[in-house]
């Protein structure tokens, strides 16, 4: 199943989220700060896990984040060009759900995504 996890998304921003997401047939998932400590997989609805009341135990998710689920990379390409279309500001932070980062919470990935971003800039 293609599903977006979308975290502090608000506004137009969100409203144009949600229409694409209607237009591309993906799931769209406003994932609430009380979920922020869930592993992304169990928000994913990821075959084996479920959610387990996980806090946030850091900083949480400070920025907008965006986590794509189930869409390979045909879809992901579709799913980025119809936000360009659409005319939406761009979400800095962005992931792809993997077996890899799907036990991570979403406040830990955001934190290693802003730590990539960091690596990338200096």
């Amino acid at each position: 199943m293609k599903k977006l996890l979308a975290y502090r998304i608000r506004g137009e921003k969100r409203k144009q989220l949600k229409k694409i997401c209607g237009e591309l047939a993906i799931g769209f998932s406003l994932v609430s700060p009380t979920e922020y400590g869930e592993a992304i997989g169990a928000l994913a609805g990821f075959p084996g896990m479920e959610k387990r009341g996980s806090v946030c135990t850091g900083a949480g998710v400070a920025g907008e984040l965006l986590v794509f689920c189930g869409l390979d990379s045909a879809a992901l390409d579709e799913f980025l060009d119809a936000c360009k279309r659409e005319g939406m500001e761009p979400v800095a932070c962005k992931a792809v759900l993997t077996p890899h980062n799907a036990a991570w919470s979403g406040e830990k990935l955001y934190a290693q995504l802003l730590r990539e971003r960091e690596g990338i800039s200096t």
